[in-house]
């Protein structure tokens, strides 16, 4: 049967062809847009589910608050001088020690007991070793933190050194009687400054760019009977005009009389100082002016408690051989010029499987600027993710690889000391060589304010986290126990967490734990999009049914009204399969058109929505819109068929004589 024959069956009755092809478009249009309204806000609630996770962390015995004290050298590290010798607080605070100010480990007992809590789907272990840039040097964090990396190793030929009319200024002689433990202040004049350790540019005039061709320090002895007490300061820096600055005053950084005299004119020095991490600028005395003629500086502190049982401040190596740093002598000292520069370039490479299980990531206070953040399905994968800073620092940009040689010695989380060495027992024996692609950029949203706070649970803008499976084999990994900011325990499945905060809190809290536990937002974000997803749904039910309806409605008008005809069509020798396809086909051809027609229309309505719904985040399936298509004719066919059932029951003599109405 040709199709001209089942299309001109359609021209004979316009006006019925027009309202059945818009009655099938209509209902099609109903049942695929609500489909896909459903499909969409199910897709956004599983996406939104899946992104979501409860952390959990824990304290036996939280640090006390140092917020108004000053930022003490090397406090997290129980090794360091300043960990083991104390400094006493003011009165009513415990003294100021590694073990009263740190953080205590969290017992392997404590941390499988609560792994094994109901809900919990893993336990997340961060652990922080150094990683080594040939390429780029460590950055800048904020100045309220102490530049542990800023060291310098350097020799210099002292000039001339002499008394300067400073001390009759009134600055000088009202900072006299606040410190009187003073013995002097004197003038040194440094030149042929050669750096063995440290950053270049420290050398260098910050406007001229060029290296100074003098350098011009000051030199405070304190008084021998102020050996004992706790007045004890760092005391070589790089000529200033008005106020000497004092640095931190800890144990034995000073410099008194006798170690001062050996810094004689004529003589060369081995140096090791710490730049304070501040360009200075201002306006140098008369006498230097042909020194800094910009008046821009760097300045030099003396005073390095991790030198201590390591190398002295000064060394005279006047009368020493040209190849004096290669003897047996100086091997300490090229082990601390090797640390030195490794420092200089030191990331903080914290080595993860899930970047969101951390405290702060949970809390929203870290935040993916760019990319994305490190996975569990990136185990294995060599891919790291940066701090904003270091990308706009540097020029890099997602994509880019990044080369890191990996340190062998485990560190702690604690923001401003991060992974460099500093002392000498936390130096890297070995490094692995390793280039990651960058694949994201995070930022901590309280940068301004958190130098002092969360330092235990935050980082620097150094830290870059790769997966765990790039942790090389730490010297120090035998014994190696979990502070709390490195342990989390993660309610993997969202949909669990309202049942592990009614059931399992309380028995962390009966634990005397002191415990932090984040949902990320998702109860509050569940609420909305549960409320999205039942309303979709409801929507879907009605306006199916009322497609269905349509559909019956349709197919009764179509071919349920044509007995008759039928009939006829019977009666005149037609056969039963040649007789149901002049009803059927010329209504599964309206059904298909109006099929199409429904699709496109749902098509165009659910893009313009998704395109202009601010809280829309996945698009609609042209997939979906084709199966549901499909369905719908499907529907169709199976209503036109059991309507022609009914007719086929029939007999020819009862279809003949069925009046039309």
């Amino acid at each position: 049967m040709k199709l001209g024959i089942h299309l001109k069956s359609l021209y004979r009755s316009p006006l019925k062809t027009i309202l059945t092809l818009l009655l099938l478009a209509a209902a099609a249009f109903l049942f695929l847009y609500n489909l896909s309204e459903y499909t969409v806000a199910d897709r956004e609630y599983r996406e939104a589910r899946d992104k979501y996770e409860g952390v959990l962390t824990v304290e036996e015995h939280p640090v006390p608050d140092t917020s108004g004290s000053l930022e003490f050298f090397l406090l997290t590290d129980e090794t360091g001088r300043i960990g083991n010798y104390g400094t006493a607080l003011t009165e009513g605070d415990l003294e100021l020690t590694y073990k009263n100010y740190h953080q205590k480990s969290l017992e392997e007992e404590l941390i499988e007991k609560l792994g094994s809590l109901p809900h919990i789907s893993r336990v997340e272990r961060r652990y922080l070793t150094a990683g080594v840039s040939p390429d780029y040097p460590r950055l800048d964090t904020d100045l309220t933190y102490y530049p542990y990396n800023y060291r310098s190793v350097l020799t210099a030929t002292v000039k001339s050194r002499f008394f300067s009319s400073v001390h009759d200024t009134e600055p000088w002689k009202t900072f006299s009687k606040m410190f009187d433990s003073l013995e002097s202040v004197e003038w040194l004049e440094l030149e042929d400054v050669e750096l063995l350790a440290g950053n270049p540019d420290w050398l260098m005039d910050p406007a001229l760019k060029k290296p100074y061709e003098e350098h011009v320090m000051y030199l405070q002895t304190v008084k021998e009977e102020y050996q004992d007490t706790e007045m004890k300061t760092l005391v070589l820096k790089i000529e200033r005009s008005k106020y000497a600055r004092l640095a931190m005053q800890t144990t034995e950084n000073h410099v008194f009389p006798e170690m001062g005299a050996i810094l004689q004119p004529g003589h060369r020095y081995l140096l090791v100082l710490r730049n304070n991490g501040v360009d200075e600028h201002v306006k140098p005395m008369e006498k230097y002016e042909h020194v800094y003629p910009t008046g821009f500086f760097h300045e030099f502190e003396v005073g390095d408690d991790s030198l201590l049982g390591w190398w002295p401040y000064f060394v005279d190596i006047t009368d020493l051989p040209e190849n004096w740093l290669e003897t047996d002598e100086f091997a300490d000292l090229r082990e601390l010029i090797r640390v030195t520069n490794d420092d200089a370039h030191t990331f903080d490479v914290v080595y993860c499987d899930d970047m969101a299980a951390q405290r702060r990531a949970a809390d929203k206070r870290i935040v993916c600027e760019d990319g994305r953040f490190i996975t569990p399905a990136d185990a294995g994968q060599p891919v790291c993710v940066v701090n904003e800073d270091l990308l706009k620092t540097y020029g890099l940009a997602v994509g880019d690889s990044l080369t890191l040689d990996l340190g062998n010695y485990l560190s702690e989380q604690y923001a401003p000391l991060g992974a460099v060495a500093v002392t000498r027992g936390r130096q890297n024996t070995e490094y692995t060589r390793q280039t990651f692609t960058i694949i994201g950029s995070w930022r901590d949203l309280n940068e301004g304010n958190h130098p002092y706070r969360d330092r235990y649970w935050s980082w620097s803008n150094n830290a870059i986290f790769v997966p765990t499976a790039f942790l090389p084999d730490c010297r120090n990994a035998q014994g190696h126990t979990f502070k709390p900011s490195e342990v989390s325990f993660v309610v993997g499945n969202a949909e669990e967490i309202p049942a592990f905060v009614e059931k399992c809190i309380p028995l962390v809290e009966s634990m005397g734990l002191k415990y932090q536990f984040s949902d990320g937002g998702w109860l509050d974000v569940a609420k909305d999009l549960m409320r999205a997803r039942s309303l979709a749904l409801v929507k879907l039910l009605i306006f199916t049914g009322a497609a269905v309806f349509a559909l019956v409605l349709t197919v009764w008008l179509f071919i349920g009204r044509k007995k008759r005809e039928y009939g006829i069509l019977r009666a005149l020798g037609m056969g039963q399969g040649e007789a149901s396809n002049r009803l059927l086909i010329p209504f599964l051809l309206l059904g298909t058109l109006a099929a199409a027609m429904g699709l496109l229309a749902a098509r165009i309505v659910t893009a313009y929505q998704l395109t202009h719904s601010a809280g829309a985040h996945v698009s609609a399936d042209l997939g979906l819109f084709l199966l549901g298509g499909l369905g719908f004719l499907a529907l169709l066919a199976v209503l036109a068929l059991a309507g022609l059932l009914s007719i086929r029951r029939e007999s020819i003599l009862e279809l003949t004589q069925e009046k039309q109405k």
